[in-house]
């Protein structure tokens, strides 16, 4: 597994194999961008196994340059059984495919080695319930990034997809330096059965906090009735992150309650460490899940303001509209079904993070902190203290398919 520093928006060539020159090489990569949307998103296929999100771009990227692929610039969603932590980096390739018309087109000169190619990398290859991959494809074909193709989402038909937590990863294609971004939270597919579930939404950057002042934890969790969460910090300098022994419990919570908003409160010995931070989510039955923080906090000395756990509104140059925007509330919510049928997180009231019309059937909204105000919350708050002890579819005119749709089972190589 490889490890790296990298924030929000990766640096486009980290971890490429040797890279020929190209007119497009130097240049930034277009990422998908995702409004403030529900941290948590439930979909019961016994009512409806469809999910519709939005994506924004921050402008059109469809120039291809003679030395670029057909399909470059273009991009791909999936859904990822397990949550990668702050500090692994997603492997650079798709499918050794990707990798090959690469080489063929001289836009590499050497071929990546296994685990930079998704569909190749061990760490990849198990999903739910022991499916042959632990990476499910959202769409069809790469989506061109254009206002035409993005502007109406994208809908996900999960009936394919073992049940469980998933998370959002969108991928720009655009050899050699492919470009992974996340879309925060977590969707759980389920058949009526709700299953064990925890996100953190803070941090989402790389934030500083003091240690007189503490760190609002914020997130969501859920599962059948006896699930409790953990909240967990480790040392961004733990070589062992796999290992539960590097991470210590700051907090214990019942998921019924539904929302996270927790106090890190900050100890000498957490001085100029960088925390990771994680929340385990048990069932009853000992089934886990286990929700990343997207980022990491740094905690320096003194009595001065940490960040607050905001998030920025993203680009919209589509104007194609937002989500529903995150409240404090732990109930549910959702909204009115799209033109095509399916679950749908847009067009939600705003203020509080409802929707202004009923939830939609078989998709649950659990509203949770995606766009906060830099201050501090006036209200009380959960404290726990830290240990002294370390621890985004629309058409495309693309032919060329998701090489996730093309494997087959038995196709690994």
């Amino acid at each position: 597994m490889r490890w790296s520093s990298t924030v929000w928006i990766a640096s486009a060539w980290l971890g490429l194999p040797v890279v020929a020159q190209a007119v497009n090489g130097n240049m930034p990569r277009t990422p998908a961008l995702y409004p403030e949307h529900a941290c948590l998103t439930v979909v019961d296929r016994s009512v409806d196994p469809t999910l519709h999100f939005a994506v924004h771009i921050p402008f059109e990227d469809t120039m291809i340059t003679e030395d670029e692929l057909p399909d470059s610039r273009r991009f791909s969603f999936y859904g990822l059984c397990r949550d990668p932590g702050r500090l692994e980096v997603l492997p650079t390739w798709i499918s050794a495919d990707d990798t090959q018309r690469a080489l063929d087109a001289e836009i590499i000169d050497t071929l990546p080695p296994v685990d930079d190619v998704l569909l190749d990398d061990p760490a990849w290859a198990v999903g739910h319930d022991g499916a042959d991959t632990c990476v499910q494809s959202i769409v069809a074909e790469r989506v061109q990034i254009s206002c035409e193709a993005t502007q109406d989402g994208v809908t996900w038909d999960t009936r394919a997809a073992p049940v469980g937590n998933y998370v959002i990863r969108g991928y720009t294609f655009a050899p050699p330096s492919n470009l992974w971004t996340t879309r925060t939270g977590v969707v759980q597919i389920h058949d009526g059965e709700p299953l064990p579930v925890a996100a953190l939404v803070s941090p989402t950057y790389d934030a500083q906090a003091f240690e007189q002042d503490g760190y609002r934890v914020l997130g969501c969790m859920g599962g059948p009735p006896g699930t409790t969460v953990a909240l967990q910090w480790a040392s961004t300098a733990s070589d062992a992150l796999a290992d539960d022994a590097a991470w210590t419990t700051f907090a214990e919570l019942d998921a019924a309650e539904g929302v996270i908003d927790v106090e890190l409160a900050l100890t000498p010995d957490t001085v100029y460490l960088g925390l990771l931070l994680r929340a385990v989510a048990t069932g009853p039955d000992g089934a886990r899940w286990i929700g990343q923080a997207p980022g990491f906090v740094t905690v320096y000395p003194g009595d001065g303001e940490s960040d607050a756990p905001e998030v920025p509104s993203p680009p919209d140059h589509c104007e194609a509209g937002g989500e529903s925007s995150g409240g404090l509330d732990s109930g549910s919510t959702g909204d009115g079904a799209t033109a095509g049928g399916g679950a749908d997180e847009s067009d939600a009231g705003a203020g509080c993070g409802c929707a202004s019309g009923p939830p939609r059937p078989g998709v649950t909204l659990l509203a949770a902190p995606l766009l906060l105000a830099r201050r501090r919350r006036s209200g009380p708050r959960r404290r726990a203290r830290a240990s002294s002890e370390a621890s985004a579819r629309g058409p495309d005119v693309s032919q060329h398919q998701d090489p996730v749709q093309l494997r087959s089972a038995g196709d690994r190589r």
